[in-house]
């Protein structure tokens, strides 16, 4: 049978690619297929003990039987914002913690560069339909995690960035309130400005999040990507 391996974060840098097919037995398990993948990729071997799989988006465990098709995704731990973690990604169904996400990106000493973007809905009238009354954001939840973790990873590389926080909410987001958050600390404030405008713009360019704008009386309608 076939079945379908997705790799993030660090992940594909261990694999050296971010998907591929692989040929398993009928009814192989979780366990066989971490052995089949610490043979196939070497590097990743090393630090299969630490990464979570997750079959059809759902973690499981190795006693797992898989079916022809799946889908297996290699998660390594990369978000939570506890212990030695470095970045930290959400998409979160109610308001953001911004205290929390800043104290992610805070404490390390060698970091001196903490620059953080926070975006709100802004107010608005229309002639036709009053006031806005609220933005409200979709996604296509799988990708979108897969994007941001990527979009972390990226500003580590291009900008030395010891800390990555991006957190974007989903669902009502009334004026005022924060829709998005990012916070990077780098070594120096310049890369940290960078990252920051770097991940935002990315964000908006390469994510599938979706927003559309209600107004007072009802009307809806899709934003089209701007800036």
């Amino acid at each position: 049978m076939r079945v379908n391996i997705l790799f993030f974060g660090p992940a594909c840098d261990w694999a050296q690619t971010d998907a591929t097919t692989i040929e398993l037995p009928e009814r192989a398990t979780l366990t066989i297929l971490r052995a089949t993948l610490t043979t196939m990729y070497p590097q990743l071997a090393r630090a299969m003990d630490t990464v979570r799989l997750a079959v059809n988006e759902t973690f499981s465990d190795g006693e797992t039987i898989l079916s022809d098709g799946d889908t297996v995704a290699i998660i390594p731990p990369v978000s939570g914002g506890s212990g030695g973690e470095t970045i930290l990604v959400e998409l979160a169904t109610g308001p953001i913690d911004v205290e929390h996400v800043r104290r992610f990106v805070l404490g390390d000493v060698h970091l001196g560069g903490i620059c953080t973007f926070e975006g709100a809905t802004r107010t608005e009238t229309s002639a036709e339909h009053g006031p806005l009354v609220r933005l409200e954001y979709e996604t296509f939840e799988p990708m979108a995690r897969k994007q941001l973790h990527k979009l972390a990873y990226d500003a580590t590389e291009r900008y030395a960035a010891g800390r990555v926080a991006i957190v974007h909410r989903l669902g009502a987001v009334p004026p005022g309130q924060v829709s998005v958050m990012i916070a990077v600390a780098c070594e120096h404030r310049a890369e940290s400005f960078e990252a920051c405008r770097f991940l935002i713009d990315a964000l908006k360019k390469d994510v599938p999040i979706w927003k559309k704008d209600v107004f007072e009386d009802g009307f809806m309608s899709w934003v089209e990507p701007a800036n």
